[in-house]
């Protein structure tokens, strides 16, 4: 999923040829459209899939119920938007380095708290996941192996990211990917999945394997959602016209409709996207309800990454067990979603952030270390 620190990593005082760069401003505006992603993500979760995956959930009333999910691509967006203003900034190795290790060490250790947790703790109903799935989790090949079962179903995501990472570092370290090689490449990876739909995912066909692995195994169906922030990224910052970034982002929503679920989330992530662009085009917002707002907003931000980790699964026990005590729902929905904040915080505070402060020391020590002048040929 998403990194919880992303938009403070884009003001980072980044290291090269041994002099720092200054901080820049950290607007709430990206703030304020990750927690809006990430509360999307618990209300989805604690009021429709919830009870629909764990019997003995009883629903909440119809109109309090959201059952359409947009908040995890909202997020997945933003990533991608950050990943293109950051990747310039740092050789395209360390960059990738840094990532890894904002994104993974807390993944793990959440992987692991929850399968114990299941293990421990699970109530009647809820799958007991066996060690060969925590390994294929841990190993991130639990979208590509039909065999191993999520740990937790929010975590399609992590694969997703990691890739995506991946695929714009070797990008950038070609050095060539700029102007329209750049925006040929964004729409080269936008009509691909759209071209491997039309062709082999016809409504009732069964596709061939090897597409289902290129398309859900890799990531390549949720490629949009990267492409909308890269994209967002460069029309913001003039790389790109308006005709072409309006063409693609019409791309992209189409491209999002064909990937279930449809419907309702579709709007609700076009509605986000328009907010994304107002906040890529003039990032600082001004209001009383983000000024009174702000403290609460730049923390549950700065947790989002955590949050998302450890809220289904662990949110989901706390809840079927007040459930199981006669706890209603008015109950139960916000007791999940604060044991997702709580844990989310826990993993933030001391496992994600100081894995990051650790690692870092290690991958940017060949950026502080004195260079050698070059040798004549």
């Amino acid at each position: 999923m998403v990194q919880a620190h992303e938009v403070r990593q884009a003001s980072d005082t980044s290291v090269r040829s041994g002099q720092a760069r200054p901080r820049g401003p950290r607007h709430i505006s990206w703030d304020a459209i990750r927690v809006v992603g990430i509360l999307a993500v618990l209300t989805f979760h604690a009021t429709f899939l919830a009870p629909v995956t764990l019997p003995g959930l009883e629903p909440p009333y119809g109109p309090l119920r959201m059952d359409f999910p947009f908040g995890a691509s909202v997020l997945i967006t933003v990533s991608g938007y950050f990943a293109a203003m950051t990747v310039g900034r740092q050789t395209p190795v360390r960059w990738w380095l840094r990532r890894l290790a904002r994104l993974l060490p807390a993944f793990w250790v959440a992987v692991l708290v929850i399968f114990a947790a299941t293990q421990l703790l699970a109530p009647e109903g809820l799958p007991r996941r066996t060690y060969g799935d925590l390994v294929g989790n841990l190993a991130l090949i639990h979208v590509l192996d039909r065999d191993v079962a999520y740990i937790d179903l929010a975590h399609w995501t992590v694969p997703v990211q990691v890739a995506g990472f991946t695929g714009i570092a070797v990008l950038a370290l070609s050095g060539r990917v700029r102007g329209r090689v750049a925006t040929g490449v964004l729409w080269a990876v936008l009509l691909l999945p759209l071209s491997l739909r039309y062709l082999f995912m016809a409504p009732g066909d069964v596709p061939p394997e090897w597409v289902s692995y290129l398309m859900d195994g890799t990531g390549l169906s949720r490629a949009h959602l990267l492409v909308a922030g890269v994209a967002v990224y460069r029309w913001s910052q003039g790389r790109m016209r308006f005709a072409t970034f309006y063409a693609m982002l019409v791309t992209v929503v189409l491209a999002h409709g064909l990937h279930p679920p449809p419907g309702d989330s579709v709007v609700a992530y076009a509605l986000a996207l328009v907010l994304i662009c107002v906040a890529a085009h003039q990032p600082v917002w001004d209001g009383r309800v983000l000024t009174r707002l702000e403290r609460p907003i730049r923390w549950l931000a700065g947790i989002s990454y955590g949050v998302y980790l450890t809220h289904y699964v662990l949110g989901t026990i706390v809840a079927r067990h007040l459930a199981d005590l006669g706890v209603p729902w008015v109950g139960w929905v916000p007791a999940m979603i604060a044991t997702a904040i709580l844990c989310g915080w826990a993993l933030t505070r001391f496992v994600e952030q100081p894995a990051f402060t650790f690692l870092s020391r290690f991958i940017d020590r060949d950026a502080r270390a004195p260079r050698r002048p070059a040798r004549a040929m």
